[in-house]
């Protein structure tokens, strides 16, 4: 009778490691998971042994070395179980592959990259955007778990991570904020809940109900003044002391800010805004879907329509139904830095309040999102209800809208200007004025028809070479009221 495969144990440094027979001669070295005991090593070892002796007759040599590895690290219970039921439905036959467990990196790209929500559309949300969850992945969490399999992750794991977290922000170079931490947490939270459905990985999370920390660190936050927005539209660089930020802001970028400033918008949700969202007509924007996943459409403000009428007629050929609102050149708008821009954009047209661009432990500087926050605060100003203000942000709650109810208490600086009459592009070339004639209805018949005739070249003007006007010593003073009519050099006979 053959010996059975019992294999080596070899001591490392820290642990032990199976010496395994692959083939013929042929033997490798597999670390074993760490913390067991010699006894638990030895009986791992063995186990080992006599798995990859069955693989090696029911000819499946070129998985050995794969199956063995994740065994030879697989922590006692469900993980080594699993690899066991794997290799046991190898050998019988009934299946020509196991069942791969994704590692907890695999399993979050599936996740930001959206095959998840391809395979499982009615349990996980299409993310609009995945950046910040990719950010957090990659500079907190993967370094330290990412080739851990989503079923063996536990919370050892996920509070090795939070204790591994910089004191400094790896982006900005400040103190990382309670909000960051949370994220991080939230993050692993999620995804160990997809793990459990519908990646069905696992029978339930690892992570309990309240271990996420408290983002306990609330920060003011600033608003755009009135004065600010009117500078920030007009877009004309002034020079900044030894910055010299002269370039002047691009139309786009001012007309994407005051948009977000009066209609309280997320940024995403203007950058992804296409002219079949938009009803010119009847002044009304819809959107489809949101980060709620909450259809909502409203009105916008009658300045704003404009605006976007008059941005359409510069924006040719690009304002097909399909094609994006706040794009240039069929390029949509960038909104990745769009809070690093604002604040520089701010600085060349010459804003220097020192509240917007100052970060502290209580103080946040300003962002594009505060945009939004401008259009809630002064809507909540002006006396507009919580639920007119939700029917456009989209809050789906009263504690968010809450958060800025003091400062709109105090707010006495009034509403933004009109967008349209703001942003020198698509401000009117001239402006007209309506004139109502304050003459007898005789004499201003007669200054009327002699005004045609100098528009439209009199004879006398012809023939004389003059104008039909009669020299004057005494104007007739009209009064204007503006609006409707085109001004025209209109001066009355003397009396």
């Amino acid at each position: 009778m053959p010996r059975s495969a019992t294999g080596e144990l070899r001591h490392l440094a820290e642990g032990f490691a199976a010496r395994i027979t692959i083939g013929g001669r042929e033997r490798r070295d597999f670390p074993l998971a760490t913390g067991l005991s010699e006894e638990q090593a030895a009986a791992r070892k063995a186990e080992l042994a006599r798995m990859a002796a069955r693989l090696r007759l029911a000819g499946h040599k070129d998985k050995l070395l794969k199956l063995i590895s994740s065994a030879a690290v697989a922590r006692p219970g469900r993980p080594w179980e699993t690899i066991a039921a794997a290799v046991d439905l190898l050998c019988s036959g009934q299946t020509e592959t196991a069942k791969k467990v994704p590692t907890f990196a695999e399993f979050a790209g599936q996740w930001t990259g959206g095959e998840l929500a391809q395979r499982f559309p009615d349990h996980v949300r299409t993310k609009r955007s995945s950046g910040r969850d990719e950010e957090l992945l990659r500079l907190y969490v993967l370094p330290h778990v990412s080739d851990v399999r989503v079923d063996e992750f536990d919370l050892n794991d996920a509070e090795v991570v939070m204790a591994s977290l910089p004191e400094v922000n790896a982006r900005t170079g400040r103190a990382l904020a309670p909000a960051t931490r949370r994220q991080v947490a939230q993050v692993m939270s999620r995804l160990m809940n997809l793990a459990v459905y519908p990646g069905k990985w696992r029978t339930g999370s690892p992570i309990p109900r309240g271990w996420l920390p408290s983002a306990t660190s609330i920060k003011a936050k600033e608003c755009l003044y009135p004065s600010e927005d009117a500078l920030l539209m007009a877009g004309k660089s002034v020079e900044m002391g030894k910055e010299r930020l002269r370039a002047d802001v691009p139309m786009l970028r001012r007309l994407a800010y005051g948009f977000l400033a009066r209609e309280g918008m997320r940024t995403e949700e203007m950058a992804s805004l296409r002219w079949r969202d938009v009803d010119l007509t009847h002044g009304r924007v819809n959107l489809e879907r949101d980060k709620t996943d909450d259809p909502r459409d409203w009105d916008l403000r009658p300045d704003v329509v404009e605006g976007l009428r008059r941005w359409k007629e510069r924006s040719k050929p690009h304002d097909e139904s399909g094609d994006f609102v706040f794009s240039e050149d069929g390029v949509p708008l960038n909104v990745a830095h769009m809070a690093e821009q604002v604040r520089n954009d701010l600085r060349r047209v010459g804003v220097d309040r020192p509240q917007l661009f100052e970060a502290s432990a209580t103080r946040q500087r300003f962002r594009a999102h505060d945009l939004r926050a401008t259009f809630v605060t002064i809507a909540l100003a002006a006396g507009k209800t919580e639920t007119w203000v939700s029917d456009r942000t989209g809050h789906d709650g009263h504690t968010m809208i809450e958060k800025y109810r003091r400062k709109a208490r105090t707010w006495n600086l009034g509403e933004l200007g009109p967008l349209h009459a703001l942003i020198p592009e698509l401000a009117e070339a001239e402006q007209t004025v309506r004139i109502t004639p304050r003459l007898p209805l005789k004499l201003t018949a007669r200054v009327a028809k002699q005004a045609d005739a100098a528009d439209l070249g009199s004879a006398a003007a012809r023939h004389k070479g003059s104008t039909p006007f009669p020299c004057t010593k005494k104007p007739i003073l009209l009064a204007i009221l503006g609006g409707g009519w085109p001004l025209g050099p209109i001066l009355g006979p003397n009396e």
